[in-house]
């Protein structure tokens, strides 16, 4: 153990692995091995966890957001340069859909404390590691009237969001409108952003 705490220094283990990243990766294509091998694994572990939710954030700053987190906290805010910001959670499909009342208070909540001109400057992202079944998150976030405050992706999409941005096929503003609520799940229409953009 006393190795360990050597190695890391005084970082946090979270610490240590944003640091990490932010030294190694360049862009979001170097960012693809590490989440094939820890997604799979998201919800057995504490550590994988904690390890695709710095992932996620990495790319949060690929698509130009200024990334916070804080280590006691499940969620991180992505802050637009343009002013939005997002609320951003990592989890699998199945638990978002069963925590998304609790994910809309703590935005509810948010907006007391921080400087936000509008309501609609603040929303939730919730980013799906795992499998996706758009119907059932679809009718889960109309169920809960939900759609106006918060917007679904999946890693994989929030991948080639970044990989767009990257190469100069989409701007931030073109993010903010993609990432931020008109429907439930933002995959269809970045799948549809990659198909017509010119590469």
């Amino acid at each position: 153990m006393t190795a360990v705490a050597d190695l890391l220094g005084p970082d946090t283990p979270r610490e240590y692995f944003r640091r990490h990243l932010q030294q190694h990766t360049s862009s979001a294509r170097d960012l693809i091995w590490y989440l094939d091998e820890s997604v799979p694994r998201f919800t057995g572990s504490a550590e994988v966890r904690l390890a695709v939710e710095e992932l996620v954030d990495r790319l949060g700053e690929f698509l130009c957001f200024a990334v916070g987190r804080d280590d006691g906290e499940e969620y991180g805010l992505w802050s637009s340069p343009r002013g939005p910001r997002l609320v951003v959670w990592v989890d699998s499909a199945a638990r978002t859909v069963a925590r998304m009342a609790s994910i809309t208070h703590v935005r509810t909540r948010l907006l007391a404390t921080l400087d936000v001109a509008r309501s609609d400057d603040l929303s939730c992202l919730c980013v799906l590691a795992g499998t996706v079944d758009e119907r059932m998150l679809n009718e889960a976030v109309a169920l809960r009237r939900a759609s106006r405050e918060l917007r679904l992706v999946s890693t994989s999409s929030l991948v080639t969001l970044a990989s767009l941005v990257e190469a100069g096929r989409l701007s931030h503003a073109d993010v903010l409108a993609l990432l931020r609520p008109a429907s439930a799940l933002a995959d269809g229409v970045i799948a549809l952003a990659d198909g017509l953009t010119p590469p």
